[in-house]
C-alpha cells in the first residue's frame, strides 16, 4: 500500500506545506471517505484555505477547498495543485511524489463554479454595451 500525504493551503503564503503529523493525515483521509463537507469544515478549523490529499496507493491527488474561502483563493490553490500534479511534489526526504498522477477537485456547491468567469456568473444579467 502506498503513502498518504496531506498538504494544506495558506493564501498568506501561497503554498502547500506538509502535514508531518500521521493521526491528522488519517484524520483527513478519514474525513474524505465519509463525506467531504466534513473535510471542509475541519480545513477551516485548522486554519487552512485548502486541502491537497495524495493517496500513493492510488497515485491521486485530491483537492478539497475549506469552507468560506474565496473564489480568488481557490483559483489560486487550485493552480499550486494543478503544478503538484503535473510535476510532484519533493518531500523533505527528497522522494518526489505525485508526479504526472490525476487531480480530482471536491467542493461543495455553496462554494462556487471555478469554471465560469466572473462576468458569466455575476454579470450574466447585465448589459454591458452602454445606455442607448
Amino acid at each position: 500500500m502506498g503513502k498518504r500525504h496531506c498538504f494544506t493551503y495558506h493564501r498568506e503564503r501561497d503554498e502547500f506545506t506538509i502535514i508531518e503529523k500521521s493521526d491528522m493525515v488519517e484524520q483527513y483521509f478519514s474525513y474524505l471517505i465519509e463525506e467531504s463537507t466534513k473535510l471542509e469544515t475541519y480545513a477551516s478549523q485548522s486554519g487552512s484555505d485548502a486541502v491537497l490529499l495524495f493517496d500513493g496507493a492510488e497515485n491521486k491527488w485530491t483537492l478539497i477547498y475549506a469552507q468560506g474561502s474565496g473564489i480568488v483563493t481557490q483559483r489560486t490553490a487550485r493552480r499550486r495543485a494543478d503544478s503538484a500534479s503535473r510535476s510532484g511534489i519533493q518531500l523533505s526526504s527528497g522522494e518526489r511524489i505525485g508526479a504526472n498522477a490525476p487531480l480530482v477537485e471536491i467542493s461543495d456547491s455553496n462554494i462556487g463554479d471555478l469554471s465560469k468567469s466572473v462576468q458569466n456568473k455575476y454579470l450574466s444579467h447585465t448589459d454591458l454595451r452602454g445606455v442607448e
